[in-house]
């Protein structure tokens, strides 16, 4: 049973000067308490029900990570919406398809500005969901 996105949830993605070097933002994924609705951290120390803020550079991979016994089984897809732009130039993929716990990685494209909404689908026990974060890239500079 496929339910409805969640509206509330929102993941931006901002555009911030960075070392030269090309980086790896990490997003782990666990179940919120009391329902089947994302909860997302990422390596920057952002954590939340209804936003975080994830900053990235052009060329930065993107890696979505499942949180051990965290309540979520698997990753089953992460999707640009709809009529939504799709800032990755790499769409996330499972790191290893053959695996359901695997991370699932993209790269932001080089030209990657404004806003993406996107879909991330998976499964708890066996059922099937979705929730719908944002990615936003803003030019700083």
């Amino acid at each position: 049973m496929l339910y409805p996105a969640n509206k509330d949830c929102i993941l931006k993605i901002v555009n911030e000067t960075k070392p030269n070097s090309m980086s790896t933002e990490i997003i782990n994924i666990s179940k919120q308490e009391g329902n089947n609705k994302l909860y997302l951290t990422d390596n920057e120390g952002h954590a939340g029900n209804n936003s975080i803020t994830t900053k990235v550079k052009p060329g930065d991979t993107v890696t979505w990570k499942l949180v051990p016994n965290g309540g979520i089984d698997q990753i089953t897809g992460i999707t640009a919406k709809p009529n939504s732009q799709d800032i990755f130039s790499v769409n996330p993929a499972p790191v290893d398809p053959k695996d359901p716990k695997t991370d699932w990685t993209g790269t932001v494209g080089k030209e990657a500005k404004g806003k993406e909404s996107y879909n991330i689908a998976y499964k708890i026990e066996g059922e099937s969901f979705v929730d719908d974060p944002e990615m936003e890239v803003d030019e700083k500079g």
